[in-house]
C-alpha cells in the first residue's frame, strides 16, 4: 500500500497526529419509550449492551499515536463486532489492565496477542450461547457484524439476544484466532476515535478539565537545574485581581530530590493560585524571587561538550567482536570522524498540566500522563497514601514523545491541592515547558572504520560520550538501552567491532525522547557510511547493500537475529520509489538512510535543493516501511509522516544550549519547529505481509536525520558532522 502527504495536508496531520475512528451515535426515538440498555461485562476490555452496542475499553494513554483506535480495532476484529456499532471508552488507571503506559513504540507489540485473545474469548462465549439457542454445532457458526451467523444457511442471532447466556460461559485460556484472510477491520484505514471532537474543539484534553470550585495555579521555577528558593516577595502578586494564594514549593519538605520514573522529581519554586490560569500566569510574573544556586555545577554548553570530547579518551567497552587493532594494522585504509548531536526538547503542543482534587484521604487526579503507574507511585511516596486512595483519570493528551513519562508537573498540582483543600488545575507556560524539560541527551561520537582494498569494512569502532539518561534518572548500571549498547547497529555485520561509552556527570535533567538513543546514533553511523561510499566512489545505496551483505538472518546478541532480508527489501523499494538512479539538476541532491527500530524496518530518501545563496529547501521524502501487519493504515501513515517531520525539525533547528546552569531557549522564537510552508511532500509505502505488527511511533525519525545531511552533501559537497544544520550552510 502506498500513501502520500502533500503540503496542503500538513495541517491535517498536525491537527490529528494519527488516524482514528468516528464513534457512532445511538439515536433513540423521542416518540416511544423503551427500557434502558443493560450492559454485560465479559472482560475488563469488552462490554455489550442489550441495544446491541459493543463498548471497548482503550486501556493505554492516547498521546496522538492512535492506540485509542488501533487497539480497539484488534479487539473488534477478533470479537466479530460491527465497527459502526462500537463505542470506545478511555480507561482510568487500574492494575487490572496491565502494561498501562505509552512509550517506546510498544503498545501494539505488547498488546497484539492480548487484544486478539480478549476478543476471541468473548467471541467463543457468544458462539457457545448461540449454539445452544440455534441447536447447531459451534463449529458451524461464525461471528460478524455483531451477529453469530450459521455459515451454511446464513441464519443469524444478534449479540444482544445472547447476552444472558453468553455472560455465564467460562472464558477459555486457549482460543483460536481468526484467519487474517477474513479480517475486515484490521488493515483498513480507520478515522481516529475522537476526530470529530478534536476538529470541533469539544474533545477534553488534560488542559480542558473543569471541576466545581476549582482554582488555577502556575509555578515560578528556579531556571537553574537543582536550584532552590532563597527568598521571595509576593506583595505585588497578592495585590493583583484574581490571585488567591502564593505558596512556596520546597523539595526538601518531601525528602529532597525525588527521582523519576518510579517516583517524581519536581523543581523548587513559588506557586501562584488564582481564579483563572491567566491570573496565575500574570501573578507569577510579578513575583520577586531571589534564587539560591550555591554549590551547583551551573553548566555551560561549551564547557559541557568539551568534557564530552575529552571523555572520548576514557571509556568502557560495551561490545567487542574480534580485534579492531589488528583490523586497522591489516587494512588498506582507515577513516574516522567526530560528530556532535545537541540536547533536544519535546515542545509538546499541550504544555504540562494536571488537575488534582485532594480531599480527606482520597486523591483524585486528571493527568495527561504516559505513565500513570509512576504517578501513583509518586503520590504514595509523597503523601503516604495507599493505592486504593488514589484515582487517576487519563484524558486525551496533546503530545508526549517521552516527556509525559515523567510526572513532576502532577506532583506540583497534588501538593497545591492538598494545601488549598480544593481542586487545583496547574498549567505550565511554554517557557516552563521548554526550560524545565527532561531533555534528550546531547552527545559526541567518534566513528572509525578500517577497510580493505575494495572498500569493504573490516573493522568498526563507535565511541559515544555524554551525560547518561540512565544516571540522570537515578538508575543503576551503564548506558545499555539508553545511549549505546551491544545491540547497536552495525553489531553483527562487521567481524571486528568495538562499541564504547564515556560517561560525564551533569545536573541537566535527561529523559526519554522520541527514539532517544537511535535519534542520536543514526546520525553519525549512517552519515559515516555515506562518507565511506563517496570515499570509494561508490553509490551510497550500493555501498550500504554491500555492507549489509546477502539476504539472511544475522546473529546479533544471544537469540536475537537481524532479518537482513526484510531490511534489503525496504532499501531496494525506496530506491525504486525515489527514482534514486535518475540524475538530478545541479543544486539538488538525494540522501539515503535505513534503520531498524522497535521491530520495524524503514528506509528513507530525502531530496533537497540548495540555491546559490545557500537557501535550503527539502523537496520530498520517500519512505518504505515493513512493520508487519498494518493495523490501521491511517494511523500508521500519520506515525511515519510525524516521525519524519519531527526528525527533520530536530536536524534543522533543534538545539537546547545552557548558560550558568539554565536553558537558553524558552519558546518557539529560539527553539523553532518546521512550518507548513517548509514541510516537504512525504510519500509512504508499507510492505504487505502477515507477520506480527511491530512498533511504528519511533522508527521513522532516526533515518530522516542522516538522510537529510547526506542529501545536503550530495547537493553541495559540504559534509555536516554537527547538528543543528541551519547556520552551517
Amino acid at each position: 500500500m502506498k500513501v502520500t502527504m502533500q503540503r496542503r495536508n500538513f495541517i491535517k496531520l498536525t491537527a490529528t497526529a494519527s488516524g482514528a475512528l468516528l464513534v457512532g451515535v445511538q439515536l433513540q426515538s423521542c416518540l416511544t419509550e423503551k427500557e434502558p440498555a443493560v450492559s454485560h461485562e465479559f472482560s475488563p476490555l469488552i462490554k455489550i449492551d442489550t441495544d446491541g452496542w459493543v463498548t471497548l475499553i482503550a486501556k493505554n494513554p492516547e498521546i496522538g499515536q492512535g492506540v485509542k483506535t488501533s487497539l480497539p480495532m484488534i479487539l473488534a476484529e477478533e470479537l466479530g463486532a460491527d465497527w459502526n456499532k462500537v463505542k470506545i471508552d478511555q480507561a482510568d488507571f487500574d492494575k487490572k489492565y496491565d502494561e498501562q503506559w505509552a512509550g517506546g513504540s510498544y503498545a501494539i507489540i505488547l498488546n497484539w496477542d492480548l487484544m486478539r485473545k480478549a476478543g476471541a474469548q468473548v467471541r467463543y462465549a457468544l458462539i457457545e450461547a448461540a449454539s445452544k439457542q440455534m441447536q447447531l454445532p459451534a463449529a458451524e457458526l461464525t461471528a460478524k457484524n455483531n451477529k453469530i451467523i450459521h455459515k451454511a444457511s446464513g441464519d443469524s442471532v444478534p449479540f444482544k439476544a445472547l447476552l444472558k447466556e453468553a455472560v455465564l460461559v467460562e472464558l477459555p485460556e486457549e482460543v483460536e484466532f481468526k484467519s487474517m484472510e477474513d479480517y475486515d477491520i484490521v488493515g483498513k484505514a480507520t478515522p481516529q476515535t475522537d476526530l470529530d471532537q478534536i476538529v470541533t474543539g469539544s474533545s477534553t484534553f488534560g488542559i480542558d478539565v473543569k471541576l466545581p470550585n476549582m482554582v488555577y495555579a502556575s509555578v515560578r521555577k528556579n531556571p537553574v537545574f537543582e536550584g532552590r528558593v532563597k527568598h521571595f516577595d509576593a506583595t505585588a502578586t497578592k495585590g493583583m485581581h484574581g490571585v488567591l494564594e502564593v505558596i512556596e514549593l520546597n523539595n526538601a519538605e518531601y525528602g529532597g530530590r525525588l527521582l523519576a520514573p518510579n517516583s517524581p522529581n519536581f523543581v523548587n519554586g513559588v506557586a501562584v493560585v488564582a481564579d483563572s490560569t491567566w491570573a496565575a500566569f500574570k501573578g507569577a510574573e510579578r513575583l520577586e524571587v531571589e534564587w539560591d544556586n550555591e554549590g551547583l555545577r551551573n553548566e555551560n554548553s561549551e564547557e559541557l561538550f568539551q568534557r564530552f570530547h575529552n571523555q572520548l579518551l576514557d571509556t568502557t567497552i560495551e561490545r567487542k567482536d574480534g580485534d579492531i587493532k589488528a583490523a586497522k594494522r591489516n587494512s588498506a585504509s582507515h577513516k574516522e570522524a567526530i560528530y556532535e548531536v545537541p540536547f533536544w526538547a519535546h515542545v509538546t503542543m499541550e504544555p504540562m498540566n494536571c488537575t488534582v482534587y485532594f480531599r480527606e484521604d482520597v486523591c483524585e487526579v486528571w493527568a495527561p500522563t504516559q505513565n500513570p503507574e509512576a504517578l501513583q507511585n509518586g503520590l504514595i511516596k509523597l503523601f503516604g497514601l495507599e493505592p486504593e486512595q488514589i484515582k487517576i483519570h487519563i484524558p486525551r493528551i496533546g503530545g508526549g514523545f517521552g516527556r509525559r513519562y515523567y510526572v513532576d508537573y502532577a506532583m506540583d498540582a497534588a501538593i497545591l491541592s492538598k494545601k488549598m483543600g480544593k481542586p487545583v488545575k496547574l498549567t505550565w507556560t511554554r517557557e516552563d515547558d521548554i526550560m524545565h524539560d527532561w531533555y534528550r541527551p546531547g552527545s559526541v561520537h567518534k566513528v572509525a572504520a578500517s577497510l580493505d582494498s575494495d572498500g569493504s569494512v573490516t573493522g568498526w569502532q563507535h565511541i559515544l560520550a555524554n551525560a547518561s539518561r540512565k544516571t540522570s534518572l537515578g538508575r543503576e548500571g551503564g548506558p545499555a538501552g539508553t545511549e549505546i549498547d551491544e545491540y547497536d547497529f552495525p553489531a553483527g555485520f562487521v567481524p571486528n567491532l568495538q562499541l564504547e561509552y564515556g560517561h560525564v556527570l551533569s545536573d541537566i535533567p535527561l529523559g526519554q525522547w522520541r527514539a532517544v538513543a537511535a535519534s542520536a546514533n543514526a546520525f553519525p553511523v549512517h552519515c559515516f557510511l555515506d562518507e565511506l561510499a563517496h570515499a570509494h566512489n561508490m553509490d551510497p545505496i550500493d555501498y550500504f547493500l554491500k555492507f549489509i551483505g546477502p539476504a539472511r538472518m544475522v546473529p546479533v546478541v544471544g537469540d536475537y537475529e537481524f532479518d537482513a532480508t526484510r531490511f534489503i527489501h525496504v532499501i531496494e523499494k525506496v530506491r525504486q520509489n525515489s527514482n534514486w538512479d535518475i540524475p538530478l539538476p545541479k543544486g539538488q541532491g538525494r540522501g539515503f538512510a535505513a534503520r531498524k527500530g522497535a521491530g520495524s524496518f524503514i528506509a528513507e530518501v530525502v531530496t533537497v535543493e540548495v540555491d546559490d545563496t545557500n537557501n535550503l529547501k527539502i523537496l520530498k521524502v520517500e519512505a518504505v516501511v515493513d512493520c508487519g501487519i498494518v493495523v490501521n493504515p491511517s494511523g500508521a501513515q500519520a506515525q511515519v509522516e510525524g516521525g519524519i517531520l519531527e526528525g527533520l525539525s530536530a536536524a534543522l533547528y533543534g538545539e537546547i544550549s545552557f548558560k550558568d546552569g539554565a536553558s537558553e531557549q524558552s519558546n518557539f522564537h529560539n527553539y523553532p519547529w518546521i512550518r507548513m510552508k517548509d514541510a516537504p511532500d512525504v510519500y509512504v509505502e508499507f510492505i504487505k505481509n502477515d507477520l506480527p505488527p511491530r512498533g511504528l511511533g519511533e522508527p521513522p525519525l532516526p533515518p530522516a536525520i542522516p538522510a537529510l545531511a547526506n542529501a545536503i552533501f550530495a547537493a553541495t559537497g559540504k559534509r555536516l558532522r554537527k547538528l543543528p544544520i541551519m547556520g552551517q550552510l
